[in-house]
């Protein structure tokens, strides 16, 4: 995959609903910005359980319970602040993290 340049904008902070996941591709990156309250996080879009990406046909993500990113592939569920393995067949793997900062109203990446 691809690296992402610092400073790329993935999202405007004010575009992210709470709670939200969203899907940005950017080139060959695909990356899954997420938001609950004030914490932000994005993440690479490759499930750990079976390396699959996690959005549904149509593209955009699963939020259960307003809590919880699901992979549609076999169900995964990973918490929205940090990408923590929640439940599901990822056996306690979390989702790979993806630095960002907050930049004048953007979520960047660090």
């Amino acid at each position: 995959m691809s690296e992402l340049a610092p400073g790329l904008v993935l999202a405007r902070r004010d575009a992210l609903e709470d709670p939200c996941a969203i899907l940005v591709e950017i080139g060959e990156a695909s990356i899954v910005v997420t938001r609950r309250g004030d914490a932000i996080a994005a993440f690479r879009n490759r499930c750990p359980h079976a390396g699959y990406p996690m959005e549904r046909p149509d593209g955009r993500m699963v939020v259960q319970e307003g809590r919880f990113i699901v992979c549609t592939a076999h169900g995964a569920s990973f918490r929205l602040e940090d990408g923590a393995c929640a439940g599901g067949p990822c056996s306690g793997a979390g989702l790979e993290r993806v630095a960002i900062e907050l930049r004048d109203g953007a979520v960047c990446v660090a």
